[in-house]
């Protein structure tokens, strides 16, 4: 494991991308407080892309029983499809640098 694998995160720009999907939460005056839904999403990531088992998730993320349920609740609303298809969707637009699609090569 190399240690981007320990510290990817979501950049600011990709955040912007999908932040309207998060709604916020009303405030809660009783309970534990609810944890940041960028952070979440951050462990998310890292497990699916590392591989690693929750039980693995590095202590600068939040729980692994709160990540663990966030990943079970968006998986099955279909919120993750869509933070993939909006990250993958942007990040394949820009692979080519001006996004058209066209071969620039004569």
């Amino acid at each position: 494991m190399t240690s981007k694998d320990l510290t990817s995160r979501l950049s600011d720009d990709e955040w912007n991308r999908i932040s309207h999907l998060f709604s916020s939460p009303a405030k809660k005056t009783t309970g534990r407080p609810t944890a940041d839904a960028r952070a979440v999403l951050d462990a998310i990531l890292w497990v699916e892309r590392t591989g690693e088992r929750w039980i693995y998730l590095p202590a600068h993320f939040p729980p692994q029983q709160t990540c663990y349920a966030k990943y079970l609740q968006w998986k099955r609303s279909g919120l993750l499809d869509q933070v993939h298809a909006l990250l993958d969707t942007d990040e394949c637009s820009c692979a080519d640098g001006d996004g058209d699609g066209s071969d620039d090569r004569n």
